[in-house]
């Protein structure tokens, strides 16, 4: 019964037992639900593991852009085609957002950046940030290039070191990821 279906609850097990031997496993649920758990950890399907990250002060600030489209902010009766830059000390949450007119660049990034380290009064030891793959969008290998040398030289300048989370791993950037519905709320 518990290899067929993977997501069956304990409870429905020991229904069907009492279904087709009444009266034997009365009373028998906890027993039960401890016993399917333990098989599942030995038998059940593999799990992803991920470890936890124990966060250090001072140690890594993230920066991420947050599409505001489906707000709908009108200024005057228009539409404000705007995004927030949106930079967050990992160890305390505190958190610096910016309006950012049009699309993502890396004009807007290093603008964010330093007006997020200035309001912070300092800069952490490591600066992550996403694939920055729409500021990258559309561009020539050499522009590319160019784009990643102006970024490291930036974290240089304040003394960071910049770090990168990989394409498609959602959990390294989680801990500003996790604040964007907040951020839209707030607004």
């Amino acid at each position: 019964m518990l290899k067929a279906p993977p997501g069956i609850r304990p409870v429905a097990i020991i229904e069907e037992m009492n279904r087709r031997y009444p009266g034997i496993y009365l009373g028998a649920r906890r027993a039960m639900e401890r016993r399917i758990r333990e098989w599942r950890s030995r038998y059940g399907p593999e799990r992803e593991v991920i470890f936890r990250q124990t966060h250090e002060p001072a140690r890594t600030g993230l920066s991420d852009f947050i599409d505001m489209a489906d707000l709908a902010i009108t200024v005057a009766g228009e539409l404000l085609n705007h995004r927030l830059y949106h930079t967050r000390l990992v160890y305390s949450g505190v958190g610096r957002a910016h309006v950012v007119v049009g699309g993502e660049s890396y004009v807007q990034l290093a603008e964010g950046l330093k007006n997020a380290l200035r309001a912070l009064g300092g800069a952490p030891i490591q600066h992550r940030s996403d694939s920055l793959s729409a500021a990258f969008r559309n561009l020539e290998d050499y522009a590319r290039a160019d784009l990643t040398t102006r970024y490291d030289a930036l974290c240089a300048h304040y003394g960071m070191e910049p770090t990168r989370n990989n394409t498609g791993i959602d959990h390294e950037n989680g801990s500003i990821e996790s604040s964007h519905g907040l951020s839209k709320t707030v607004c």
